[in-house]
């Protein structure tokens, strides 16, 4: 491989003056998140431009990728249809740090550090089944970073006047109560009364308190009725659209809900619902819409972004869409794997080893490999451009071929509940 050492050196040279190599944009140009047809990525920007003040702190942090996703417990009380909890997550009592399966609060503190979490939204399931380790872990997080928003999702059921003594202590901000019987059974004004009942109670305790939604196609009066109830109680009604999952496909599909489209997961007459129902409402309430869009490609892309910027290794590109390329030379033979780090090493290009494979900058992979057929040096390893989640459990998106007769494929990452 001698003959192709002084190219290699031109290479790096020229890659390393013209940009770091974490920070440089992706080549290549793909869609990560489907984008619907009713709310665009530049609406919704520009809808976030106009009302990001009144939006609750909980939101505001979430925009910016900035909260922690702290998955409690997957026990829940309710069964509901909607529901888009994955077989692992759902009724199991599990605890997730955003991707990251978790036991321990040391591992929660690591995963926020990680993606420069400046706050955590705890869900599930139902966390106040589980109070006492919700409890535990929020007094920790509090602790380890001090200005650390907290918000929490859970139905009024399980709201007692013990569990808000418990949050309000361990340094809860925000509370979002979630109607389940209004969607699972249908408008009751006792239940109505039920629900402002303990929106009153959460208001004693807790700072910011407010009632969160999905919005059900052809229900908007019942979601109107209950904004007109809830105003001068709750702080704020979030309304998010309604989403197929592997878990709830069959239950909406059997109500007769379609895809809005033939690339999301959104159902269709959801956003239509929501839009209809802030443009009616005429009272105080701040009424804040979630299309699935703003979860793609704002939200969880932001998050991508930040955590990216913690754990790519030096030899890692950074993409528009927060996530990681990496070129991989896969090696049979251990000498010539060697010989390969050896020309790497001198030219003061950043690798790592793992088996028989070698990781590097994938743009200098490519111009390696252009060098060698130009020298018509024989090339005696696979080669791919790797693209992957920056997330704890390393998803690949897709690995392009460089030199390989294997297939290319795609993959995209189930979205979660917030």
């Amino acid at each position: 491989m001698a003959s192709v050492r002084p190219s290699i050196i031109i290479i790096a040279q020229q890659l390393l003056r013209s940009s770091s190599a974490v920070n440089i944009l992706s080549r290549f140009k793909y869609i990560y998140f489907p984008v619907g047809e009713n709310m665009n990525v530049k609406e919704i920007e520009k809808y976030l431009e106009k009302n990001f003040n009144k939006l609750p702190e909980g939101c505001k942090q979430c925009v910016r990728g900035e909260k922690l996703v702290l998955f409690i417990t997957g026990i829940c009380n309710n069964n509901c249809y909607y529901c888009p909890l994955s077989k692992k997550r759902k009724n199991k009592d599990v605890i997730y740090a955003n991707e990251r399966l978790i036991t321990t609060v040391e591992e929660a503190i690591e995963e926020a550090k990680l993606c420069s979490s400046k706050g955590v939204g705890i869900t599930g399931g139902n966390p106040l089944l589980k109070i006492n380790r919700t409890v535990k872990f929020l007094k920790a997080l509090k602790k380890e970073f001090g200005e650390f928003h907290a918000h929490l999702y859970t139905t009024p059921e399980t709201v007692s006047e013990e569990n808000l003594k418990l949050l309000k202590e361990a340094g809860l901000d925000e509370i979002r109560l979630h109607p389940t019987k209004i969607f699972n059974e249908g408008y009751d004004e006792e239940y109505i009364k039920f629900l402002c009942e303990k929106l009153d109670l959460c208001n004693k305790y807790i700072e910011d308190v407010g009632v969160e939604i999905p919005a059900i196609p052809n229900m908007e009066d019942e979601i109107l009725k209950l904004a007109e109830a809830i105003d001068g109680i709750s702080k704020f009604m979030n309304i998010n659209e309604l989403e197929f999952s592997e878990e709830n496909y069959y239950e909406l599909e059997k109500r007769g809900f379609k895809p809005k489209d033939d690339v999301s997961n959104a159902i269709a007459g959801s956003e239509e619902t929501a839009l209809k129902v802030i443009k009616e409402f005429k009272g105080n309430l701040f009424i804040h819409y979630c299309p699935s869009v703003l979860k793609d490609a704002i939200q969880m892309r932001n998050r991508l972004i930040n955590r990216a910027k913690n754990v790519a290794k030096p030899y890692e590109v950074i993409t528009e869409d927060g996530l990681l390329l990496r070129g991989i030379m896969i090696f049979d033979n251990e000498d010539e794997l060697k010989e390969m780090a050896e020309i790497l090493e001198e030219n003061g290009i950043d690798f790592e080893i793992i088996g028989k494979n070698i990781y590097l900058n994938p743009f200098i992979l490519e111009d390696i490999i252009e060098e060698m057929k130009r020298q018509r040096f024989p090339i005696t390893f696979s080669a791919y451009i790797s693209e992957l989640y920056p997330t704890s459990d390393a998803l690949e998106v897709e690995r392009i071929p460089l030199i390989t007769k294997k297939l290319r494929f795609r993959r995209r990452r189930n979205k979660g509940r917030l």
